[in-house]
């Protein structure tokens, strides 16, 4: 007998082959992401390999970490505990004198889940190959809101696509010109997203009240039973709507004798179109004999990171290669010169949110007007790269800043000055004890009634001031001093900071 060990390239994952007379025989792992599991396990994950095997040896990258194998009916299951903050893990499965051996990789975020592998022999492994970033556009006349597309090319006849009964979407299937299998999996993202939405909102109600009651309970204020009963009625809602989308967040494809990988698409946007190739395993390791895919892939991995400089080095390597067609070589160059761009603004949104971190820092002596610039300037970028990824991530980060942006409030400072006219000259003095309001739109109503508005400060002994007023409520500061006479009005018609000099006519 022969033992020959195939190793995939890209660090995607390490594979044996056992060769004999009758079968070459594979040993694949495959995340069970239906059997995802809310547990009590003391803030920690859990990792459990299941199989008809019940000689593996299985490894963990953190050397502590040792598993405990026990049989459930005919199935093993091998589990460990994972410490989530520091949750990126590589195991290693093996099967004993054998040369079968498998690497696995997973990052463990949630605490209290306990997450199932399925470990197998088959005669015809498949393997994913993505093939794009997250940038394609599903375009469907009639489709305001539009779907999105995850679509399979592969030379396997007789590809399956496995999803939940919940999940609202259609099947098409065609061939390419040059005769590969495409399967289609048209998603219904009005349906997706709306529950999608109620997994966020109940994530976030749960969250918030959670914090409330550790709050109260660090305070040393007495939680009622009707708390705890909220409290534990925001939790069921919580994990039920976690577990209805989780049901449909992912599809499981195979074929005859293979395999099944399963495909996340949670992150999934409108109009979005995400395209793999299925290929067996031969032709994966095949494939991968070029310089030029090797590249490729590098920078496909790349920019599903948002790692856009390595991304376009990697897309210019394959635009140069020697192995590489024509077309292959403009294509790379198309991409190199999309990271490109990507880059510049990711580069400048976290410029821009470093200067705003350091201007944070000085509190009062920060310059408002630099701080509101960080924020545009942060917020536009953001933008661009949602326009040109279609990442929902760039739009989300977007958000947040905005609503930050707008929390921030308008600041307006300056210094206020008595004027008067002496002998033909304009003579002007610091002027003290005037009252500053911030008026509406009704300002004029207000005045009538005998009333300036909302009381926002006062000018100091020195003359000056620094007001910081809700945006897009008020349309101007009316300062008024001690004496009520002579009253100046401030314009707000620019929603930016302010400095201005106030002059008050004596």
């Amino acid at each position: 007998m022969n033992c020959k060990i195939i190793i995939a390239l890209m660090g995607f994952f390490v594979v044996s082959l056992l060769e004999s007379k009758a079968q070459n025989v594979f040993m694949t792992v495959d995340e069970q992401v239906d059997r995802l599991q809310n547990v009590n396990l003391g803030g920690k994950a859990s990792a459990v390999f299941v199989s008809s095997m019940d000689d593996l040896v299985i490894t963990s990258n953190i050397k502590s970490e040792v598993f405990t194998q026990k049989k459930n009916g005919d199935l093993y299951e091998y589990e460990v505990l994972v410490d989530v903050t520091n949750g990126d893990r590589t195991f290693t499965v093996m099967r004993k004198n054998t040369a079968l051996t498998i690497e696995h990789k997973k990052i463990f975020k949630e605490k209290n889940k306990r997450y199932y592998f399925l470990v197998e022999e088959v005669e015809n492994p498949i393997v994913l190959n993505e093939q794009g970033g997250r940038g394609e556009a599903l375009i469907e006349e009639g489709k305001e809101k539009g779907n999105a597309c995850v679509e399979f090319t592969t030379a396997l006849e007789g590809l399956k696509v496995k999803y939940s009964p919940k999940l609202a979407c259609t099947i098409e299937r065609s061939k390419t010109p040059a005769g590969a299998f495409v399967t289609s999996v048209i998603i219904d993202m009005e349906a997706f997203g709306k529950m999608r939405d109620d997994m966020q909102k109940a994530d976030s109600a749960y969250t918030a009240f959670d914090a409330k009651i550790m709050d109260m309970g660090d305070k040393g204020q007495e939680v009622s039973e009707n708390e705890w009963e909220k409290h534990d009625s925001l939790r069921v809602v919580k994990e039920e709507t976690e577990a209805a989308f989780n049901a449909i967040s992912y599809l499981v494809v195979y074929t005859e004798g293979s395999n099944k990988l399963t495909v996340p698409i949670s992150d999934l946007s409108p109009k979005q179109k995400v395209p793999y190739g299925v290929l067996s395993l031969r032709e994966k390791v095949e494939i991968y004999n070029r310089s030029y895919d090797q590249y490729v892939g590098s920078a496909l991995q790349a920019e599903k990171s948002r790692k856009y400089n390595t991304a376009q080095e990697f897309y210019e390597q394959g635009a140069n290669a020697e192995d590489a067609t024509e077309e292959e070589k403009a294509s790379c160059r198309a991409k190199a010169q999309e990271m490109k761009e990507c880059a510049g603004y990711w580069n400048m949104a976290n410029t821009v949110l470093k200067k705003l971190k350091e201007l944070k820092k000085q509190g009062g002596m920060a310059d408002y007007g630099m701080i509101e610039e960080c924020y545009e300037v942060a917020i536009a970028n953001y933008n661009s790269l949602y326009k040109v990824r279609n990442d929902e991530e760039f739009q989300r980060r977007a958000d947040i800043l905005q609503k930050a942006l707008d929390k921030l409030g308008l600041v307006v400072e300056g210094n206020v000055v008595k004027t008067d006219m002496k002998q033909g000259r304009l003579i002007e003095e610091k002027a003290t004890n005037v009252s500053i309001y911030a008026c509406t739109q009704s300002f004029s109503k207000d005045m009538q009634k005998g009333t300036h508005g909302v009381f926002v400060g006062m000018v100091d002994a020195d003359g000056n001031f620094h007001v910081q007023i809700d945006r897009h409520i008020y349309a101007g500061l009316l300062f008024v001093p001690e004496n009520r006479k002579n009253n100046t009005w401030v314009s707000l018609k620019e929603q930016k900071h302010l400095k201005t000099k106030v002059r008050i006519r004596d």
